[in-house]
């Protein structure tokens, strides 16, 4: 059990308004699909999908408790191992848990590094990492996922394609706010042409902050075919610091973070953005930014 107790007087704000010691175990599991599941415990969302054979974990969270013994009670075959759709803190804090963890290689040295919220916490980093790439199959039993390398968001970033139940898991690579490319704006229409080959095999992605129609990609490629064209959109200059503002104290003052949301002081997602002058295109839930120096 990863120890949390140094946090015991901090807060974490539930989604129902209530708060709960940052120590205290919280899990909630929505049933999505059939042999599907979206946990909510802290951190991004982190989803379980079974087969006949086993289930794995798909990224998770940064919450306190054991992940893969609470996973089990909900389905009746073996949950075994976890996938990282890519290395953030939070997608990949509660790694050890689990016998096995899949992650493309560039995650290897990048996973479960603690963000300045968790100082104090000993996150285990030794677990054992199953290189995956572009192609690589994981049979569940009756269902199957395929991997996918979409490295924007972050160098290691991956997409899950399950045909089975028409999902395509996708971590944080799509997000309905918006993305700032950290490739270049050819390379992510490479990226979402890929993807787009296969539009025909899913209806849902099950990213991050959530699950979201499939629609969201159409766009993303639209957005992105829009740019190379040579519709630049609208110059926006970005001004630090980013991340949600500091929430307001408890009750006793003590320090309160969102159950979801970046806590105060770890960046966006662990980090801050460039600061600088940037473009901004959009096409219907799609937003790109990106530096005019970085489309080809």
């Amino acid at each position: 059990m990863i120890d949390f107790s140094c946090k015991h007087n901090v807060l974490i704000r539930n989604p129902d308004g209530t708060f709960s010691p940052m120590d205290e175990p919280y899990f909630r599991a929505a049933q999505i699909a059939p042999r599907t599941w979206q946990i909510t415990s802290s951190g991004d969302y982190s989803y379980l999908l079974a087969g006949e054979k086993e289930a794995v974990a798909v990224d998770t969270g940064y919450g306190a408790g054991d992940l893969r013994a609470f996973l089990q009670t909900l389905t009746d075959v073996p949950v075994k191992n976890a996938f990282n759709t890519h290395s953030h803190f939070d997608h990949s804090a509660n790694n050890a848990y689990f016998e096995k963890t899949y992650m493309a290689p560039a995650g290897f040295g990048r996973a479960t590094v603690p963000y300045a919220s968790f100082a104090g916490v000993d996150f285990p980093r030794d677990y054992e990492k199953a290189a995956v790439s572009e192609g690589f199959v994981y049979d569940l039993g009756g269902r199957t996922l395929e991997v996918f390398d979409i490295p924007d968001h972050t160098p290691d970033g991956i997409a899950l394609l399950d045909r089975t139940e028409r999902l395509l898991v996708t971590g944080d690579e799509f997000m309905r706010m918006g993305k700032t490319l950290n490739v270049s704006v050819a390379v992510f229409h490479g990226y979402t042409e890929k993807l787009m080959a296969h539009r025909g095999e899913f209806d849902r992605l099950l990213a991050g902050a959530g699950v979201l129609d499939a629609s969201i990609l159409d766009d993303y490629h639209a957005c992105a075919e829009k740019i190379l064209a040579g519709d630049l959109g609208q110059p926006e200059t970005m001004r630090g610091p980013f991340g949600p503002p500091p929430m307001p104290p408890g009750p006793n003052g003590e320090t309160v973070y969102d159950r979801i949301l970046p806590h105060y002081g770890d960046g966006g997602a662990g980090k801050a953005l460039p600061q600088g002058d940037y473009l901004v295109q959009r096409h219907g839930s799609a937003r790109i930014v990106y530096r005019a120096d970085n489309i080809r």
